[in-house]
């Protein structure tokens, strides 16, 4: 009595305890045979513990038993059948994942250690596995989020029962399915699955050519960021491939020099060498345009690094896209400039992303060109609009005067000029003199503060010093009084003594000489 399941880790087969747990391996066996563990996850998954499965949801909250689908909600659960002699002490031991006391339904676990023994009495031990022990170990060792849920999704593809001892009840046809359910992956769900190959584009691949791919899929992402941003009117727009862009030119080179240099490879169609707009000063780049695009491939082979007005000259495949414009309002986004004339584009080359262009000789450096020619045409009015009126006789004395009164204009705005550097010269002596004033006075405020800080600091010193010689000289006074006082007192005791002495002394000379009178007398 056994079951292979079929994971997308590998197979895994289960022996049942039929005789010990027959109402536990009946439903387990029907709902295999019914398929209601087809795509399951292993949605609990805790090392080194168990991992469970066995409900749809793929939540731990859902799954009903084979009698809660023959015969309704009333016999949803069915009973524990806890043994004695059925213990948690090896690993694949399978056994129901109930909530409580007689609360099983179709979730199992499979346990990931030996000697779990903090989970018997509790489950039902229903089977074990004797094959696919390894299948175990690799699920032990995925990575979960915090609520144990394996990062990539592990689930059970298919289950076949090698051997059912018991009956199929009735009505249990009903929901055996003609064929085996197809895998649809929900839309909620957004976790690869384990034995998804996550590198198949790559597979057979060298590191260069996975290098180019990731280049392009980078240079992709930046144009649609900078079509998004308006920079560009396409992300699927193209440079030019029969144009070159030269740099490190001399300041002093022309187009027309470049253009002979570059026509030892082809036609050239336009030469343009990039100025700045203020000064009209050379910006040291160029772009040269060939009519196709095999003669631009063999200026970019021969002219690279070769000496033109005595620099070394770099020559690229041109990236500019300037010529392109975003206009929002019509549908001309590119500027047309020939050396016959200006032209347009209708709606088709417009929708055309592989249409390039001819763009004539202007247009690369990022400047409107029709800004720019209105801005010469204008320039152009004016320098023929004064070459008429100074070479016209009867304006030679109001030129004269103009250049006279300009001349005096020139000479009061110099000595305007001058009074102002004079009063701002005399500005900046006034306020060094204030600052060295300030400086000084802060520098004598700052010694008298020393001197008065030194002096009373002296003052202190002198004044603990007299207070510590008046506490002397109190001590030494008392200390003298003390002394006399004993000296006193002692010499008061003595004469005492000797006084007491003395008047026995004399007393008894008395006694002894009225004795010998008394003697006489007789």
């Amino acid at each position: 009595m056994s079951v292979l399941i079929e994971t997308n880790l590998g197979d895994i087969v289960i022996d049942l305890n039929t005789e010990e747990c027959p109402i536990t391996c009946k439903n387990f066996l029907k709902l295999c045979k019914i398929k209601y563990y087809n795509f399951c996850l292993f949605y609990n998954v805790q090392k080194d513990f168990l991992v469970e499965c066995g409900d749809p949801s793929n939540t731990g909250k859902g799954g009903e038993s084979i009698y809660g689908l023959l015969y309704g909600n009333e016999a949803k659960y069915f009973q524990d059948e806890i043994k004695k002699s059925l213990r948690h002490n090896e690993i694949g031991t399978v056994a129901m994942a109930n909530t409580s006391k007689d609360k099983n339904d179709s979730k199992f676990y499979i346990t990931l250690k030996s000697d779990l023994n903090e989970l018997n009495d509790k489950h039902t031990i229903f089977g074990r596995v004797v094959e696919g022990i390894e299948i175990l170990n690799k699920i032990n060792s995925t990575f979960s989020d915090n609520n144990n849920r394996p990062l990539q999704n592990i689930r059970i593809l298919h289950t076949i029962i090698l051997d059912d001892p018991f009956p199929d009840p009735n009505g249990l046809s009903e929901h055996i399915p003609n064929l085996s359910p197809k895998f649809i992956k929900q839309p909620t769900d957004d976790r690869f699955e384990i034995d998804e190959d996550l590198d198949k584009e790559n597979r057979g691949k060298t590191k260069e050519e996975i290098s180019e791919i990731i280049d392009e899929k980078d240079a992709k992402s930046r144009s649609e960021l900078l079509e998004m941003i308006g920079v560009l009117p396409s992300a699927d727009i193209r440079p030019p491939d029969h144009v070159l862009f030269v740099c490190k030119l001399n300041p002093l080179t022309e187009a027309e020099d470049l253009e002979l240099v570059f026509s030892q490879c082809g036609t050239v169609k336009s030469c343009e060498v990039v100025r700045d707009k203020v000064t009209n000063d050379s910006l040291c780049y160029a772009f040269v345009e060939y009519s196709s695009k095999e003669e631009c491939e063999k200026a970019y082979l021969k002219m690279e690094n070769i000496l033109i007005d005595e620099r070394r000259i770099h020559v690229d495949f041109c990236q500019s896209v300037a010529k392109v414009r975003n206009n929002q309002n019509s549908l001309k986004n590119f500027l047309t400039r020939s050396k016959g004339g200006s032209g347009g584009l209708d709606r088709k080359h417009i929708l055309n992303k592989n249409y390039q262009q001819e763009s004539g000789t202007k247009g690369y450096n990022y400047v409107d060109d029709d800004d720019r020619n209105f801005k010469k045409q204008k320039n152009n009015e004016k320098d023929s609009r004064e070459r008429d009126m100074i070479s016209s006789p009867e304006n030679d004395n109001r030129h004269k005067d103009r250049n006279h009164n300009r001349s005096y204009d020139r000479d009061k705005r110099n000595r305007d000029d001058e009074r102002d550097r004079d009063r701002d010269r005399d500005r900046d002596r006034d306020r060094d003199r204030d600052r060295d004033r300030d400086r000084d006075r802060d520098r004598d405020r700052d010694r008298d503060g020393d001197r008065d800080g030194e002096r009373d600091r002296y003052s202190d010193r002198d004044r603990e010093k007299d207070r510590y010689s008046d506490k002397d000289r109190d001590r030494e006074r008392d200390r003298y009084s003390d002394r006399d006082r004993d000296r006193d007192r002692y010499n008061d005791r003595d004469r005492d003594r000797y006084s007491d002495r003395d008047r026995d002394r004399y007393s008894d000379r008395d006694n002894d000489r009225n004795r010998e009178k008394n003697r006489y007398r007789r």
